[in-house]
């Protein structure tokens, strides 16, 4: 079977992976909320009290998905020729801003193991697992090696670019490239 990628013309592709990378941080936070909402049905004083165990990953999650709604829009905006940064000026804020991230990853494991030694709620361990996964994912796919929006005739690849990661033989993501000119242009 050969492999068939899904192509649309370059402005379309960029416009919705910066829109549709809001998008998913509007849901997958609404989804928290509403999640929480019935499993706490709290509606007293604790109606709005924050889990942090699950909530800090929520915010690095969205934190790394917003810069890469924010390099797609930028890149958009480069296609489009409007006024934007260059590929250096984005290779060094986001050279700056993938250390950050990792800062950020690192913080929260103690904070998990913290959580699981004083036996906290299991939900919120398991959903706070799960979205430090979902962050740890995002930060390799933009500042690493290009894990999603792969397609062969309309089916999302989840395995494949996996394999590809695990055996080094992953292609760099387009960030990292920019990462990559910032860095050359500074030696």
């Amino acid at each position: 079977m050969t492999k068939q990628l899904k192509k649309r013309p370059i402005e379309k592709e960029l416009k919705f992976l910066a829109d549709y990378e809001i998008y998913g941080v509007l849901m997958v936070a609404g989804l928290y909320f509403a999640t929480k909402y019935i499993l706490d049905m709290d509606l007293g004083e604790k109606a709005f009290r924050l889990n942090w165990v699950s909530f800090y990953p929520l915010l690095v999650f969205s934190v790394i998905v917003l810069e890469g709604s924010f390099y797609w829009r930028n890149k958009l905006k480069l296609v489009k020729r409007e006024k934007a940064l260059s590929r250096v000026q984005i290779g060094r804020i986001y050279s700056r801003l993938r250390w950050l991230n990792v800062v950020l990853l690192a913080a929260y494991l103690p904070v998990m193991v913290t959580a699981i030694a004083a036996k906290a709620d299991g939900g919120g361990i398991a959903a706070g697992a799960l979205l430090y996964l979902a962050a740890i994912i995002e930060q390799i796919n933009y500042f690493h090696i290009r894990l999603s929006y792969e397609t062969v005739n309309g089916t999302l690849l989840v395995v494949e670019p996996l394999k590809r990661l695990f055996t080094g033989t992953g292609k760099r993501s387009q960030l990292r490239k920019d990462i990559d000119a910032y860095l050359r242009s500074v030696r």
